[in-house]
């Protein structure tokens, strides 16, 4: 039965809307498809058993919160609606070229799991194609044979191309939680990254690395080095705001540390600002705790406890703010209440790293004589 050009029009019309619709599994976030041979299938590691271990690399990635978004993953051992239509009828180019046209970054991951010939090892190929950058293969061995291992490794190489920051957070986070190994796995992790041609879609992440950096600076005591590392995200162009935001709390957070009041409160003003519509649990009770700081530092014990107190009730169970609201308290003469206070503190919870690109998550700072160290 032949059909008229109106009903080609409204098919191609509904075409274009689920392919824009479904930006969210077939462009950004990310496409994969992962391999194995026969062998492997037939003991039971299958295409869908890798691909479910690299989203467990990303659901772990994803643990820790931040203003950068973890990237979804569509796997090709579960297509959406729209992937199982558009595969038959091989319209996978052209719903990848749609999207590419109207603004939507595609990221696909192709990877390939091999025997080795020479023994029982394996060896894993990965490609990683995230225009407009250009596509990177990554080889990898695994002597032992060892499947879940090699995809392991080749899922972090890959998430690490792709977001290199969330790789490098959730090593910070993962290191400040007690693995001896992960903090320097941060750093270098970083250090590759920023090494990387720059990309100007990549400025958030950028400012991002760098803050991570200057926050490992502070953790061996190195204030300066922590204030280069915050001094060159100031010629980044164009990152999100919320980034720049989170840069300015921590330089505030630094200032009071180093006696500079007035530079405290300016950077605290600016963080305010550009933080405006940041959502991320316990972020607003931090914010608020800092900005008691801030007024502390200026010599304002009403705002300072003013603050604190705002900061309490919004997180009543988290340590820090008990902490620093009895060492205002015992500053005043209220003895009862410091004691209170320290009270609160000692069955609280660590404030901990939950969002460990803040500063004030992670060291006490003297709002009166200065310095800073980790924890209290």
């Amino acid at each position: 039965m032949p059909v008229d050009l109106s009903t080609l029009a409204i098919l191609a019309g509904l075409f274009f809307t689920a392919v824009i619709g479904d930006a969210a599994l077939f462009g950004d976030p990310v496409q994969l498809h992962i391999t194995v041979p026969a062998k492997l299938e037939e003991a039971g590691f299958t295409e869908e058993a890798a691909e479910q271990l690299f989203v467990a690399e990303v659901a772990r990635i994803a643990h820790a919160e931040s203003i950068v978004r973890t990237p979804g993953v569509q796997i090709s051992s579960h297509p959406s609606v729209l992937a199982t239509l558009a595969k038959p009828l091989q319209l996978d180019n052209v719903v990848v070229s749609l999207q590419s046209q109207v603004g939507i970054d595609v990221i696909t991951i192709h990877g390939a799991v091999m025997t080795d010939a020479a023994g029982n090892g394996l060896n894993m190929v990965i490609f990683v194609n995230q225009p407009p950058e250009l596509p990177t293969k990554i080889e990898l061995k695994q002597a032992d044979g060892d499947p879940n291992a090699l995809v392991v490794r080749g899922s972090r190489l890959a998430l690490e191309l792709i977001s290199p920051y969330r790789v490098a957070l959730t090593d910070f986070a993962e290191g400040l939680h007690g693995d001896a190994g992960a903090v320097a796995r941060a750093r270098d992790t970083a250090l590759r990254a920023l090494a990387r041609p720059w990309v100007p879609s990549r400025a958030t992440e950028r400012v991002m690395l760098r803050n991570l950096l200057a926050i490992l600076a502070l953790l061996d005591g190195d204030l300066a080095g922590a204030e280069t590392q915050f001094a060159y995200t100031d010629t980044v162009p164009e990152p999100e705001p919320a980034a720049l935001g989170t840069l300015a709390f921590n330089r505030a957070f630094v200032a009071v540390a180093k006696k500079q009041p007035a530079q405290a409160l300016s950077y605290f003003k600016r963080g305010r600002q550009l933080s405006i519509g940041v959502d991320l649990p316990g972020y607003a009770a931090r914010i608020d705790m800092l900005g008691g700081l801030v007024a502390w530092s200026l010599g304002d014990m009403a705002q300072a406890e003013r603050l604190m107190r705002k900061a309490i009730a919004a997180e009543p169970s988290l340590d820090e703010p008990h902490g620093y609201l009895a060492q205002l308290l015992a500053a005043k003469g209220d003895t009862a209440g410091a004691a209170s206070e320290r009270a609160a503190e000692a069955i609280g919870e660590r404030f901990g790293m939950d969002v460990p690109a803040l500063a004030m998550s992670e060291f006490w700072v003297d709002p009166v004589n200065g310095g800073i160290k980790r924890g209290r």
